[in-house]
């Protein structure tokens, strides 16, 4: 694999002969601006791409409007972040709640052709005896289901006596493609229990797009995607993550020599065409023609992105050198695989307010009524760290990429006029009323104070939503309107004195003390 570098511009040069611009270039990530319409075009030009010349990469979205291409490499991984222009808001919030309903389905499928190192690369990479993990194959799902058993004997007669000899498993699957599909439709609730009821994380060998495909069994026909794919795709379940392992047709067809090479470009293209047509979540590619170590470290860097991490080994390793701030009961460090996100970890070993659980539930709480999270970093979830589970946010950045400043900082230096920082506080006041947000700890320190644009500020909160502890309180915050109003207005005029106190130190220049 060559440097990560090379494959960025290759897919830029592409990219602006079909006029697309970019947006931002810094050294580790490139933002383009698009229009929804726009955004398969792109994705196709970085698949083609990174396959041809043999680069892992992922695709994650988890908010709608906001799309990450992840390109790895042994060095410094790049990263292409694609804004979607115009998109409507409902939609936005809508989507949000999808991925929240996913997430919880810890189901992802390993799709690739046979040869490709599927088993190798999972259980080398995870241990197969981790009681929390399940691995699945697909076909033995489907062949040891009850109506599998009844139909395959009557099939294989009729399909003997139309073929003139007796057909294999994977033909008369390929030929009875939506008695497979049918069969692992009434498989997969099983699959969704053992992962909402038992938590297990179920990683399964294939998945339905092989049935979507016609004729991948039979070396004398090229294979298809079927007539009406698309449809079919309908009643396919939607997943969170999609692991696609592929190489060249070569290297897989030394492996194993069970098709021809056209049918694996035909599989590589055909699956990410099915992927663009439902896209999961996330989505990874790797191609296993690397060096095994490579790939299970791609393999472990998004999974721990998304909150997997089986063995010590793999955890998150955070240290003193990524902390940002410590508050009373939790540190903010910055995340060591990602600039733009931090992770808040509790650190104090007695008895603490459970600020993580609390921030986690109250989260999920507003994305699940479809609050406008304009004003508040996203929440991506739990991960595991050599320190313990953690959470992990956005960071707030400037509209140039550098840290953001707290609104105290802002306000202590006189960065920003008086008159700005009413019209600031006057917008966070009414978005918080009309999206009955409750910001309970109301330090300015919780607030931070982004450049979005040139002489352009926004406030974001970045810490003490929904309640200080657990209990009744935090209950009907989220079950009481009338309560929540209340509490709004309450905590507001509270806020409103710590700000006056501190603008007054600030026209004294006894500026209180905040490196933030």
């Amino acid at each position: 694999m060559h440097s990560v570098d090379s494959i960025i511009q290759k897919i830029l040069v592409k990219l602006a002969k079909k006029e697309f611009s970019f947006y931002k270039y810094d050294d580790n990530t490139i933002t383009f601006s698009i229009t929804e319409n726009r955004l398969n075009t792109l994705l196709k030009v970085i698949f083609k791409l990174c396959s041809k010349e043999s680069y892992c990469f992922s695709i994650i979205r988890e908010e709608y409007d906001l799309v990450e291409v992840i390109i790895y490499s042994n060095s410094n991984d790049k990263k292409i972040k694609v804004l979607l222009e115009d998109v409507d808001k409902k939609v936005i919030l809508e989507y949000r709640k999808k991925v929240l309903k996913y997430k919880k389905y810890k189901i992802y499928p390993i799709i690739g052709p046979d040869g490709v190192g599927k088993t190798t690369l999972l259980t080398n990479t995870f241990n197969p005896k981790e009681k929390s993990l399940i691995y699945k194959r697909f076909k033995k799902i489907v062949r040891r289901s009850i109506i599998y058993n009844i139909s395959y004997p009557i099939n294989k007669y009729l399909l003997k006596k139309k073929l003139g000899r007796k057909p294999e498993k994977d033909q008369h699957d390929d030929i009875h493609y939506m008695l497979v599909i049918l069969a692992g439709l009434l498989y997969y609730p099983y699959l969704v229990y053992n992962s909402l009821v038992k938590k297990k994380i179920v990683f399964i060998d294939r998945f339905f797009n092989d049935y979507l495909l016609e004729n991948i069994s039979f070396l004398d026909k090229k294979t298809t995607l079927r007539k009406g794919w698309k449809n079919i795709l309908r009643y396919i379940p939607t997943i969170y993550w999609t692991i696609h392992l592929d190489a060249k047709a070569k290297i897989i067809l030394e492996r194993k020599d069970e098709l021809k090479k056209r049918d694996v470009k035909k599989y590589r293209k055909a699956n990410f065409k099915i992927y663009l047509q439902k896209p999961s979540i996330v989505y990874t590619y790797i191609n296993t023609a690397l060096e095994l170590s490579f790939c299970q470290n791609v393999l472990l860097k998004i999974s721990r992105r998304i909150g997997i991490a089986l063995s010590d080994e793999f955890l998150y390793q955070i240290n003193d050198d990524l902390l940002i701030a410590k508050g009373g009961e939790r540190a903010c460090y910055l995340h060591p695989e990602d600039n733009t996100k931090v992770i808040k970890s509790v650190f104090s070993k007695g008895s603490h307010n459970n600020q993580n659980k609390l921030e986690y539930i109250y989260m999920n709480y507003l994305k699940n009524k479809k609050k406008d999270l304009s004003h508040i970093t996203n929440c991506y979830g739990y991960i595991k760290t050599n320190i313990g589970k953690a959470l992990v946010f956005d960071r707030v950045l400037n509209y140039d990429n550098t840290p953001a400043k707290s609104f105290r900082y802002m306000v202590a230096n006189k960065l920003i006029s008086l008159d700005e920082q009413k019209k600031l506080l006057d917008e966070l006041k009414k978005y918080l009323e009309d999206n009955e947000i409750l910001f309970v700890d109301t330090s300015l320190t919780n607030l931070f104070c982004p450049q979005i644009q040139e002489d352009k500020y926004k406030i974001i909160i970045v810490d003490g939503l929904g309640a200080k502890r657990m209990g009744l309180k935090f209950w009907l915050y989220r079950n009481s309107k009338l309560y929540t109003k209340y509490k709004i207005k309450r905590q507001w005029e509270k806020f409103m004195v710590m700000y006056k106190k501190d603008v007054k130190r600030a026209e004294l220049g006894q500026r209180p003390f905040t490196r933030l």
